[in-house]
């Protein structure tokens, strides 16, 4: 049985933001290779945070969500753009679990909004999302934006 790892992807603290870049390899000497729901995570966020259309051998692949991050969006316009792409991301990637044979821990099962919510400096929009695999272990991923959100 061959075992496959992805690398770990890390958010960038909000104070630790400098540029476009909000990932990370995170803080490690090497490539972290993981598996299991942290897999899951990793892959549901990439999904999350590319752009749709951007990736050529997959033109389906992505969301609207990373644009909007980066573009001139009031936040009530960017909470249904959120939902859309929660949706659209959990979609390709149950396509792609059916498709490819994952394992069961790495296998989303479901995804759900637990909260969107404007941040304290009123610029920013913070997306709560609840994801569930296969094998029942739900876990909490948080995606936020800082630029770009007009108010009003």
């Amino acid at each position: 049985m061959t075992v496959k790892y992805d690398i770990h992807i890390e958010s960038l603290p909000v104070d630790q933001l400098q540029d476009p870049r909000c990932l990370t390899f995170g803080n490690y000497g090497r490539v972290l290779g993981v598996g299991g729901i942290q897999k899951m995570v990793n892959r549901f966020m990439k999904c999350m945070l590319t752009p749709l259309g951007s990736d050529t051998s997959d033109p389906d692949y992505g969301t609207q969500l990373a644009a909007s991050f980066l573009s001139n969006v009031a936040p009530e316009d960017l909470f249904s753009i959120a939902a859309q792409s929660v949706a659209a991301a959990e979609q390709k990637i149950q396509e792609y679990d059916s498709i490819q044979g994952v394992p069961d821990d790495e296998r989303l099962a479901s995804t759900e909004i637990e909260n969107i919510s404007i941040d304290e400096s009123g610029l920013g929009v913070v997306l709560i999302v609840r994801l569930s695999n296969v094998s029942g272990t739900v876990v909490q991923t948080q995606m936020s934006s800082y630029a770009g959100v007009t108010n009003g």
